[in-house]
């Protein structure tokens, strides 16, 4: 293995074998690297007595988070320093995870767990705030007791939290890959070692925009993989923003489904040979049903700004969007706000229609995933007015109940991306 830094133990990380490894990645992270790396500690010694297990800080940074680590680490848990390469377009791109260069920092710890001959790898974000130790046994024990080739976290969440993933991520992994990965955008997960083996061969990481899609791209390829998968429940999860200032939507969009579009444009003769989603088993904390608070969003001002994209952008979705899609948007448009519903399957057409746009590049890329942005807020607000006095469970449901429909459209994507020809009828 290249030279991946150092390490705190005495023996250089290449020498020294691990069962277990969580890699930590951090990037200006002073505020809550310490809690996070108290708490794996903690999980490593409570939950992992017996096994070899490794501490791996990646740091993307440049304060020196290593030295805030090594008094909480001692014992069997060894810490070994991983400093990633880092580039000038790292400083000019501001990824939605807030960590530059992440793609090549997690190639960096997957190749390091690798070369430790590890059972399992378990991966956490050191800006997270409500990491237990528990998170480290939920997450790795399902890889070491019972085969699992990659644990995803199943976080529960205020209801608007997380509107993309739950309004077009999950949805189209589901129907197409087949795997009902809740939040397949998540930094943290664990993996076997022939998942490790797998996307370590895998071309996700030369692709262009690997820096910010790899959360994604490493879903799935395990996903299309014939591997295991499971979810674990890790409670609430919390943690602090990376920098001055968030993405505005149309540039976290433009990251999040661009990078969604590319991966289906690459995996589509796997995509088209998957028939039906399935189950994942369940680790970890089960969720509580609770009371869903009154939502601070307003849909009324998603609303509006639906109709101002509906008269600024009409004749650019055009290029994207079949005549009968366009009539619909018109009737949404004139709808008030106690009749605004954006149907569950025209949203699910109106996605596909656009990811075939993007492979076709109907129009450059930016500008088409841009002008989603307000098709997006007026779903937004439809689902905002359907559940916003439901459960936390029911909001779950109504979830569960769009993936099935996006299932349901998979027809409509296949023969069009196919026969590209018959889109505009």
């Amino acid at each position: 293995m290249a030279s991946t830094g150092s390490s705190s133990s005495s023996a250089p990380p290449e020498a020294v074998a691990a069962d277990v490894v969580v890699g930590v990645i951090t990037y200006d992270d002073a505020e809550t690297i310490g809690t996070v790396a108290a708490a794996v500690h903690q999980g490593l010694e409570s939950y992992f007595q017996g096994l070899a297990t490794r501490i791996a800080l990646v740091d993307v940074g440049a304060d020196g988070m290593a030295s805030k680590v090594r008094p909480l680490v001692s014992g069997n848990s060894l810490l070994i320093e991983l400093t990633p390469p880092r580039t000038a377009a790292d400083r000019l791109e501001v990824p939605y995870h807030g960590v530059p260069g992440k793609g090549r920092a997690l190639h960096m710890m997957l190749s390091a767990a690798r070369d430790l001959n590890v059972r399992a790898c378990v991966i956490l974000d050191a800006a997270v705030r409500t990491v237990t130790p528990q998170w480290i046994e939920w997450l790795g024990r399902p890889v070491v007791d019972s085969g699992v080739d990659l644990v995803s976290p199943f976080f529960q969440r205020d209801p608007y939290e997380g509107a993309l993933t739950r309004g077009i991520v999950y949805p189209v992994v589901r129907a197409l890959y087949g795997v009902r990965l809740r939040q397949p955008l998540a930094a943290e997960f664990a993996c076997s070692a022939r998942l490790l083996d797998r996307v370590l061969e895998d071309d996700i990481w030369d692709r262009e925009g690997a820096q910010t899609g790899i959360d994604l791209w490493l879903a799935t390829s395990a996903a299309t993989a014939d591997l295991r998968l499971a979810e674990a429940g890790l409670g609430f999860r919390t943690h602090r923003a990376r920098g001055e200032n968030s993405l505005d939507l149309a540039s976290t969009i433009t990251q999040i489904v661009g990078s969604l579009f590319a991966d289906l444009e690459v995996r589509a003769e796997q995509w088209q040979r998957t028939r039906r989603s399935v189950p994942l088993q369940q680790f970890g904390a089960s969720a509580s049903p609770a009371r869903v608070p009154v939502s601070r969003i307003e849909p009324e001002r998603l609303i509006d700004s639906f109709r101002l994209g509906y008269r600024e952008l009409r004749d650019i979705w055009t290029f994207v969007l079949p005549p009968r899609t366009i009539i619909d948007l018109r009737r949404l448009a004139d709808a008030t706000p106690e009749q605004f519903r954006l149907e569950d399957e025209l949203w699910a057409r109106i996605v596909y229609d656009f990811a075939l746009a993007h492979r076709l590049r109907a129009l450059p890329r930016d500008h088409l995933l841009q002008s989603i942005v307000p098709l997006y807020l007026g779903w937004l607000a439809s689902f905002i007015l359907q559940v916003r006095d439901l459960s936390t469970e029911a909001v779950d449901l109504r979830v569960e109940e769009l993936a099935t429909v996006f299932e349901a459209q998979k027809p409509y994507l296949i023969a069009n991306w196919r026969w590209p020809e018959r889109r505009r009828t």
